[in-house]
C-alpha cells in the first residue's frame, strides 16, 4: 500500500515534469506525454469493459477459451 502511494506521486511528479518540458518547447517530451495519456486511456477503457478483475477470476466468461 505504501509503495503504491510512492508510486503514484513519483508518476505524477514525472508526468508534471514532462508537461513542463513539453510547454516550454522541449521537443522529445510531446511524444511522452501523448504515449501515457493514450496508455491510460486504453487501460481506463480495458477496465470498463471488462471489470476490474484478473482475466482468469470471476469476471465476464469468454467464449471459446
Amino acid at each position: 500500500m505504501v509503495f503504491t502511494r510512492i508510486a503514484r506521486v513519483l508518476g505524477l511528479a514525472v508526468f508534471a515534469g514532462l508537461c513542463w518540458l513539453a510547454s516550454v518547447g522541449f521537443p522529445p517530451a510531446a511524444p511522452l506525454v501523448v504515449t501515457a495519456v493514450v496508455l491510460v486511456v486504453l487501460i481506463g477503457g480495458g477496465n470498463v469493459l471488462r471489470g476490474r478483475s484478473p482475466s482468469g477470476g470471476s469476471g465476464a466468461t469468454r467464449r471459446g477459451s
